[in-house]
């Protein structure tokens, strides 16, 4: 991968608390309440650090409150590391910049051992198998992987390959047992009974050992479009210590395809000449208006099939991981945008309000395909499947798979729709949504300007658009900009591009034309 020299300034997640009443008047003039939330960028003294532009400081006696601690993840001073996310509260000097703590609360839940899958959308680099083991560097999903020769790096068959290997192992078993049984004398039989046992404790043996995770031998078993899946823990510098890899070939389950056949997609052109919006109807989503201009609709088109991944586009149409991406320009005002499973992506006219740049809508883009890829919406269901059992407030069970649970489906599909996915999840389409946008050319602190002008927009309150989540604007531009110094070098910014501005505001003109002339008709 490739990483900035630069160390990029990143920016906070601020939740600005003015406080209803001070000490004096004086005091509140100078400086005010604020509680800030986000990544430090620099260590300055063990009393002092940088949020951005924030100059945190604190007394030496002040205790450190810490959340998500953990065995691998220890309290102490030395927790206020770059990096690190934390929460300060104090009174700010906008003068000087100057936030003077009077509480101050470290998050260790990125430094703790976690597990993540990813779909690889580039064949691995830089790792070797030594005499001790494998060593280098896997980048899954915009995570730097690191394997060591202690790090269990590991293939296991998927679902159907497990099934195959099982019926094989019995159908071997079974006709070495009907060989045995031709023989008719009594030490035959007992000869014959014993190999049976043997066999069939043999079998099982093999059945296991096939089923089960097996030494990776070579990279040429790893390619793109295969699951990744790798324990590890955050180191300061932004890579993950892997513990154990695990590749496996990815195959579309049962539910995953009957899914994607719900998600059906009716569409009723456009009539560009009369202005007149066609519709978008989506099975388990709504309905939408089709901004009724050409230029508009094939500009986002072909924008976003560019920065779908090689490998996507380089499948055979017949292929069930082939993702068959449409892009939509919808007639609504907020700025939005959403994917399904099934390669659908609706983009809200009212972005084109919002964002400055084609960079811009690059990184909206990229991020809501980084979705579809990495099967987020199947794997969201997955796991609130599992919260739901567990919480015995449905009994889902095989019903999943068959969709019977129409109520969960499609309550799943609206809430990420609307408000995104869990944090990891969220987290990982911004690594791989980066990680397109450069591949495509793209300047990728584009990405992080993208919430800046959200918060200009909306300002720091929760609002549904894409990526949404209970975090606010500011934060999540931290964690992009943290995203880019740690997993970005040697990026040469001035061959990346922005795109035209003065293109882009002609292009919003456009849209916001269209949209008016529904509304006067």
């Amino acid at each position: 991968m490739r990483h900035f020299r630069k160390v990029f300034a990143l920016s906070a997640c601020l939740t600005l608390l003015l406080s209803p009443a001070g000490p004096t008047a004086g005091t509140l003039a100078a400086a005010r309440l604020v509680k800030v939330r986000g990544y430090i960028t620099n260590v300055l003294s063990p009393t002092s650090f940088e949020i951005d532009d924030y100059r945190v400081t604190r007394e030496e006696s002040l205790a450190l409150d810490f959340e998500n601690e953990s065995p691998e993840a220890r309290r102490g001073p030395e927790a206020l590391r770059v990096g690190a996310e934390v929460e300060v509260s104090g009174a700010y000097d906008e003068a000087t910049g100057e936030l003077k703590a009077d509480h101050i609360k470290v998050d260790l839940g990125q430094f703790r051992s976690f597990k993540m899958a990813a779909v690889l959308s580039r064949e691995p680099e830089g790792v070797e198998l030594t005499p001790e083991g494998w060593r280098g560097y896997f980048f899954p999903d915009g995570h730097r992987v690191r394997v060591e020769p202690s790090t269990e790096v590991l293939f296991k068959p998927n679902d159907s390959e497990e099934k195959a290997l099982k019926e094989r192992a019995k159908a071997e078993a079974s006709k070495k047992q009907k060989e045995a049984k031709v023989k008719d004398s009594k030490a035959a039989e007992r000869d014959a009974a014993a190999k049976s046992a043997e066999t069939a404790d043999e079998g099982d043996v093999d059945e296991e050992d096939a089923a089960g995770l097996q030494p990776l031998r070579t990279l040429k078993d790893v390619g793109v479009g295969m699951r990744m899946t790798y324990e590890g823990t955050e180191q300061p510098d932004g890579t993950v210590l892997a513990r154990r890899v695990v590749f496996s070939r990815n195959e579309k389950e049962k539910g995953e395809a009957a899914l994607w056949k719900w998600l059906k997609v009716k569409e009723k052109p456009s009539n560009f000449v009369e202005g007149k919006p066609g519709e978008l109807k989506i099975d388990l989503v709504g309905k939408f208006k089709l901004l009724p201009n050409e230029e508009v609709q094939a500009y986002v088109s072909d924008l976003g099939q560019r920065l779908v991944p090689d490998y996507q586009r380089r499948l055979p149409a017949e292929d069930p991981q082939k993702i068959p991406f449409k892009f939509y320009v919808v007639m609504k005002k907020d700025a939005n945008a959403f994917a399904l499973a099934n390669g659908i992506v609706v983009v809200h006219s009212g972005l084109f309000e919002v964002l400055e740049n084609e960079a811009q809508l690059a990184a909206v883009l990229s991020h809501e395909i980084a979705h579809a890829t990495q099967e987020h919406t199947w794997r969201q269901m997955n796991k609130d499947k599992k919260k739901r059992m567990a919480l015995g407030m449905a009994s889902i069970g095989l019903s999943l798979f068959g969709m019977g649970d129409f109520a969960f489906i499609l309550d799943t599909v609206k809430t990420t729709m609307e408000s995104g996915y869990s944090r990891t999840l969220e987290n990982q389409a911004d690594r791989v949504g980066l990680e397109y946008m450069v591949d495509a050319g793209y300047d990728p602190r584009e990405a992080a300007r993208v919430w800046t002008l959200m918060k200009k927009k909306y300002g720091d309150a929760p609002v549904p658009f894409f990526w949404a989540t209970h975090e606010n604007h500011l934060k999540r531009r931290s964690f992009i900009m943290l995203e880019i110094r740690n997993n970005y070098s040697n990026l040469d910014l001035a061959s990346t591009r922005k795109g035209s501005e003065e293109e882009f505001k002609r292009l919003a003109g456009l849209a916001r034309e269209a949209s008016a002339k529904k509304k006067k008709a």
